[in-house]
């Protein structure tokens, strides 16, 4: 298993993203999602994504001046992106919504017709980051999700992300799907030969699946849990339902049905909080319940209580400096689109 020191890594990506033709600022920030995704501990959002996200720009790749504004409010802007990047149309949202709260109180972002965002908690935090409440959510991606009660896939999996400012340190950031696990989590146990853990996959029988290959190749025969698992999966079923209603017709993007249109339908909020409280008072509020809260006495197991993204922030700071862990089947496919593109794979 190769390890790469986040630099060269996110220099390698850039280069393989540059090279597709597609504008340099927007090569730059999608290797940096990509790259922060493993440096948070999610490799399920980051480099096994390269490849296909490569060839996808240079086969066919929509700048975001070319999307469409479908309408537009003080507080609000509905974008139809034409298929242009997730992960660039996204960070543009930020920053829209941001101006808009500045304004407004509240700044909403719709999307529809964009490709993958990758990993939701990336945002929200950029929102916090200026003093303000940000969230994200979507209805995007494959059919994934079985309803309580079933292991027919007929939902996706609906991610939400949280992120608030705290006044001793980075901002909060929630960042969970309405499933037991993320799809690309499965996608690593399958590029890593390594067994699903029992409470994440049922079959038709609602017998538990442990085969990561098994689930993607028989999508009719498979379904994932909602988040409670199969005794209280019709909380996680329920809040994926409420996703759904939520982005799907605001965004545009409709809602998950047999027939339903393609693409990721986004929501992005930013809530301006000077307009309710002011700033510090806010940060102090939040960093004494969070201290109240994390001052709880662990198990005998546990290392530490943690406060939402803290143990994220850990990871970060032990992989900057010991590197980042790749399958070799994950490098060898950097590799292989590299080569494609004629860009040059360092030696590690």
């Amino acid at each position: 298993m190769p390890t790469v020191q986040h630099d060269v890594l996110n220099d390698l990506c850039y280069r393989i993203f540059a090279a597709t033709g597609i504008p340099d600022a927007d090569a730059r920030t999608v290797a940096d999602h990509v790259v922060e995704s493993h440096l948070n501990g999610h490799d399920s959002h980051g480099t096994w994504l390269v490849a296909n996200y490569a060839r996808a720009m240079k086969k066919n790749y929509v700048p975001w001046e070319e999307t469409e504004v479908e309408r537009d409010t003080p507080a609000l802007r509905i974008v139809n992106g034409k298929g242009a990047n997730g992960i660039v149309a996204c960070n543009r949202a930020i920053d829209i919504a941001v101006e808009k709260a500045k304004k407004s109180t509240f700044g909403f972002v719709g999307l529809n017709s964009v490709s993958h965002i990758c990993r939701l908690g990336d945002y929200p935090p950029r929102i916090a980051e200026q003093g303000m409440i940000g969230m994200v959510w979507l209805n995007g991606g494959g059919l994934f999700l079985a309803p309580f009660g079933s292991a027919d896939r007929r939902l996706r999996p609906e991610p939400i992300a949280f992120s608030a400012p705290r006044r001793d340190g980075p901002p909060f950031m929630l960042d969970m799907t309405m499933t037991v696990v993320a799809g690309g989590k499965i996608v690593q146990k399958n590029i890593r030969d390594e067994p699903l853990p029992e409470g994440w996959v049922i079959d038709q029988n609602g017998q538990p699946v442990t085969d990561a290959g098994r689930y993607m190749d028989d999508p009719e025969g498979t379904g994932v849990l909602p988040l409670g698992g199969t005794q209280f999966g019709h909380k996680g079923y329920g809040l994926a339902m409420m996703v759904e209603m939520l982005v799907g017709p605001l965004s545009h993007a409709g809602c998950t049905k047999d027939g339903g249109k393609g693409g990721n339908g986004v929501m992005v909020l930013a809530i301006n909080i000077e307009d309710f409280i002011g700033l510090a008072d806010y940060e102090r509020e939040v960093e004494e319940m969070a201290q109240w809260v994390c001052s709880a006495r662990p198990l005998p197991d546990v290392k530490k209580i943690y406060a939402p993204g803290e143990i994220e922030q850990e990871i970060k700071a032990r992989l900057l400096v010991d590197g980042i862990d790749l399958p070799q089947p994950t490098w060898d496919e950097i590799g292989e689109v590299a080569t494609e593109l004629g860009v040059e794979v360092p030696q590690i």
